[in-house]
């Protein structure tokens, strides 16, 4: 007897069309709110409250600056147990005025990247109550070389200089990778320590929607209408001392006056200057 065999819906020309290539995925589940779910379809609220605003237990948030000699690390080697950051050779024949010790610093810092990690080595700076990166200016002059090494163009190419990203890309660039300092700074102050950046006077123009165009003095630093390094570092401290001569008279083109020395700690339009202390 011959077997038939079994029919199928195939043979019968009913077979199930193919899944569509064109069906729908799942779709994906949304996206965290940051907060975390507390019981059936409930998102937990954060809770406020208010206090008083004490920084009794921080540091400050200091920068100084001025000329070539006119006593910026002097002025800084006065603060609470200072230690140097020394990115020069300036303040290696400083004696303190009082106690005629020399000065302290952390040695062996050849590059950007050194400064950071000798600032992310908190426990170092135990013994002390002030940390001073002498200077900014330098600072940020080690930082260009550190850009350009370790930051691609658009099209991951490296460049041979700031200037190689195209217009004004490489400031951007120099701009973000200066803000890193300012929070190694900010968790050294809020482990109490205060925090001393020294910079060399430059001159600024400044955009006045008022009237002319004017000049002022500022820590050296890179400031154009976009990228200001400069700003940065000016809005981050609470403090900015501006030493200079005392008394100095402009007259006939000829400039007079005493070699006494200020530090001035209130604005005007020509220069930088900020306290945070009510000034009486």
């Amino acid at each position: 007897m011959a077997i038939k065999p079994p029919t199928t819906a195939a043979a019968k020309g009913k077979a199930k069309p193919p899944v569509s290539k064109n069906r729908k995925a799942a779709a994906p589940p949304p996206p965290p709110t940051g907060t975390a779910p507390s019981g059936k379809g409930k998102t937990a609220v954060k809770k406020f409250n208010v206090e008083e605003w004490d920084t009794t237990n921080e540091g400050k948030r200091i920068l100084i600056y001025g000329d070539t000699g006119i006593g910026k690390s002097s002025l800084a080697f006065l603060a609470p147990k200072p230690v140097f950051l020394g990115l020069d050779e300036g303040a290696g024949e400083l004696r303190h005025p009082i106690t005629g010790e020399k000065p302290k610093r952390i040695p062996g810092l050849e590059t950007f990247t050194d400064v950071r990690q000798a600032m992310q080595q908190v426990e170092i700076f135990d013994p002390f109550e002030t940390v001073i990166v002498d200077t900014v200016t330098i600072l940020q002059g080690w930082a260009e070389p550190f850009v350009v090494r370790t930051i691609p163009t658009e099209s991951n190419v490296m460049v041979q200089n700031i200037v190689g990203y195209g217009y004004n890309k490489g400031y951007k660039h120099l701009y973000n990778v200066m803000k890193g300092p300012l929070a190694d700074a900010d968790e050294l102050i809020r482990r109490g320590k205060h925090v001393i950046w020294i910079a060399q006077t430059g001159l600024f123009n400044v955009p006045n929607p008022g009237g002319s165009d004017y000049l002022r003095e500022g820590p050296r630093l890179h400031a154009d209408k976009q990228w200001s390094i400069e700003a940065l570092y000016c809005e981050w401290a609470n403090y900015i001392l501006r030493i200079n001569y005392f008394n100095t008279v402009v007259k006939d083109k000829r400039v007079s006056g005493s070699t006494d020395r200020a530090v001035f700690v209130q604005p005007e339009l020509h220069f930088r200057a900020k306290t945070r202390t009510p000034w009486n």
